[in-house]
């Protein structure tokens, strides 16, 4: 007896996968962002290499969760149109994103990996308050996109 035969109930003729929890996180957003804690310095004061190995442990999360750029092309594109004018002559821009950013979630509140970028687009955002920090905070989401970009992440 074949494998088609033997499966009759998952769903036709065509052998399936193990779908136990395969869409499902090992760890929900909250929990890596405790294993991977949040620096605020990373905002207030500057890059180091402890916000390189977050962005790299959140970009392969987002990755793994399926986050496609496509679902932050929008606030991504405005976080950088924002660089390019400078953060002093765009505040009101940068303060909008953050509503964005929860109507972006709001359409997709399964995907974990999007969620995962607001709690730290929130944690970060809210410590703003220069055109330094704003660089900063630039600097921190080109680190995750590229490390999402390099664990797989799609377009």
């Amino acid at each position: 007896m074949d494998n088609y035969q033997r499966n009759p109930q998952q769903g036709g003729n065509w052998p399936q996968k193990n779908s136990q929890n395969n869409n499902q996180p090992k760890k929900t957003p909250e929990e890596f962002l405790t294993q991977h804690p949040f620096d605020s310095k990373w905002i207030t004061q500057s890059t180091d290499k402890s916000m390189v190995n977050f962005a790299e442990e959140a970009g392969k999360y987002m990755a793994k969760q399926k986050l496609t750029k496509s679902k932050i092309r929008s606030i991504y594109g405005e976080i950088k149109r924002i660089q390019i004018n400078g953060f002093d002559k765009e505040k009101a821009s940068f303060y909008l994103l953050r509503p964005k950013m929860a109507y972006a979630l709001g359409r997709d509140s399964g995907n974990h990996g999007l969620k995962l970028f607001k709690l730290i687009f929130d944690k970060s955002s809210e410590l703003v308050q220069n055109a330094n920090q704003y660089e900063n905070f630039c600097n921190l989401f080109e680190a995750i996109l590229a490390y999402h970009k390099a664990n797989g992440g799609k377009d």
